[in-house]
């Protein structure tokens, strides 16, 4: 059988937990690898510890290693990248990204929504995303993988996708625990606990309420033109 990867890219460390770690440790479950590919590192995130820059980038890692961990994740990719600003960062970004795709020849790629979502860097990192796996030559991606963009600060106002989490629940809010730096500033975790169960409550596709908690997706394929 061969081997099915998908790419989870996050902008900061915690990204991907908050957004899909339900999904994340469902598609694990079902056979497929995930690969997270976290692009900045978190340095310039809200303390409360007191700590520079580079002991919250240090304590950053620690917390997202421990994270994918408890979700199941094999592989894991830290670019380390301060911000996505400069043209040297974003360059840096691209051709790893690039080497990802290459190696890993992902059948799906999830991203926060390159226009809904509220936060600038995850808007950024995800524009740069799409314009990067859409340039690529087909001789480089022969087969365009399916782009699916997950909600974290932004509610979205329509999807495309449900998945049911109930299962895999107390996994994701264990790894999204697993932050402690930062849901000791938000609480995260509640809040997307919350988010998630309204979800499967109020899900569009069925009268009657079966699942505990969802996930929701926007796929991104055809909209953008980008995938088969």
């Amino acid at each position: 059988m061969p081997e099915r990867n998908v790419l989870i890219i996050s902008p900061h460390p915690d990204d991907m937990e908050i957004g899909m770690g339900g999904t994340a440790s469902k598609l694990i479950d079902s056979g497929i690898d995930v690969v997270s590919l976290v692009v900045t590192d978190g340095r310039r995130s809200t303390s409360v510890y007191g700590l520079s820059e580079d002991e919250v980038a240090r304590l950053r890692e620690s917390e997202v290693r421990e994270a994918v961990a408890i979700l199941g994740v094999e592989y894991l990719i830290l670019l380390g990248l301060g911000d996505v600003k400069s043209g040297e960062n974003r360059n840096r970004f691209q051709a790893e990204l690039i080497v990802a795709l290459k190696r890993f020849k992902p059948e799906e790629i999830y991203m926060p929504h390159p226009e809904i979502d509220k936060h600038p860097t995850h808007r950024a990192v995800s524009s740069i995303a799409l314009e990067t796996i859409k340039g690529m030559p087909a001789d480089e991606l022969p087969v365009r993988p399916g782009i699916w963009c997950y909600e974290v600060w932004t509610p979205f106002p329509a999807y495309d996708r449900i998945e049911d989490i109930s299962l895999q629940m107390h996994l994701k809010t264990a790894a999204i625990d697993a932050h402690k730096s930062q849901i000791d500033y938000k609480d995260y975790t509640g809040g997307i606990t919350g988010l998630n169960r309204y979800r499967a409550v109020f899900d569009e596709t069925a009268g009657i309420t079966v699942m505990e908690y969802a996930e929701v997706f926007i796929g991104l394929g055809k909209a953008m033109g980008v995938g088969d």
